[in-house]
This record gives structure tokens, C-alpha cells and sequence, in this order.
């Protein structure tokens, strides 16, 4: 599997079409090397669907997310899984929408690192979104 078949997976799959990808995958990266990568690759996708269905404010989920990628460059594991492309494609809307400000982006600087990893990736699909090029002090 590649990022261009993750993308346009997440993109018309519901979840459970993506936890049988991830369930009968062989041991690729987008899909987990291990059980317990799967198993938080699962999560992430449940994530995903629960940002999409607004069960809370996305500005939460942004800087739940910008916590968590503190010390993590990707989601789950050393590289682009499944969680990652399920994950950008639901903040996608929420990061196009948002009037990025430097201040917006010192304060979810993970979010947006992360994010800008993402759009780098061959074969991105999602909206791309232009950040700040320089980092700003405050």
C-alpha cells in the first residue's frame, strides 16, 4: 500500500472498511508492523471519525493532537500510517478554515510540523496549507 491508496481509502471509506484494512494488512507501516501498532492505528481511525462527527469542538481535538505530537513525529510508529492519513484528512478542514496567525501557529507547533511532514509526503492529496516559513518569537 502507498499514501495515494491510504488517501483515497480514508477519504470513501467508512471506519469499518478501514479497520479491515488495517486488521488484514501484512505488516506494512500504513497498516501496522505489530499488533499493537494496529491496535493504535484503530484508535486514530475511531479518533478521526469522532472529529469528523464534531462530538466536540475541533479546536480541542487540534490541540489534543498538538500535545500528543510533541514528542512524536508521526502517529503511531517511525513512519506515515493509516492513523496519520486519517487524521490529516479530518483537521485538513479545520487548518484550511482557521485564519493561521503566527500566533495560531506557535501554539499548535506540533500540529503544524506535523502537518507540513504530511503535505510533503508523495502522492498528498488533501488540501495543501500554506504555514508561515519562518519561525516568529514572541
Amino acid at each position: 500500500m502507498d499514501l495515494g491508496t491510504c488517501c483515497k481509502l480514508v477519504s470513501g471509506s467508512d471506519s469499518s472498511a478501514l479497520y479491515k484494512c488495517v486488521v488484514n494488512g501484512t505488516g506494512d507501516s500504513y497498516c501496522g508492523l505489530n499488533t499493537e501498532e494496529k491496535a493504535k492505528i484503530m484508535q486514530w481511525i475511531q479518533y478521526s471519525c469522532r472529529m469528523q462527527e464534531k462530538k466536540m469542538p475541533i479546536d480541542r481535538f487540534a490541540e489534543e493532537i498538538n500535545i500528543y505530537l510533541s514528542n512524536r513525529t508521526f502517529l503511531v510508529g517511525n513512519s506515515v500510517s493509516l492513523a496519520d492519513v486519517a487524521i490529516a484528512n479530518a483537521i485538513s478542514k479545520y487548518l484550511g478554515s482557521l485564519h493561521i496567525t503566527p500566533e495560531t501557529q506557535w501554539e499548535l507547533s506540533n500540529l503544524v510540523r506535523w502537518y507540513k511532514l504530511m503535505q510533503s509526503q508523495k502522492s498528498w492529496s488533501y488540501p495543501y496549507i500554506e504555514f508561515f516559513k519562518r519561525p516568529f518569537y514572541f
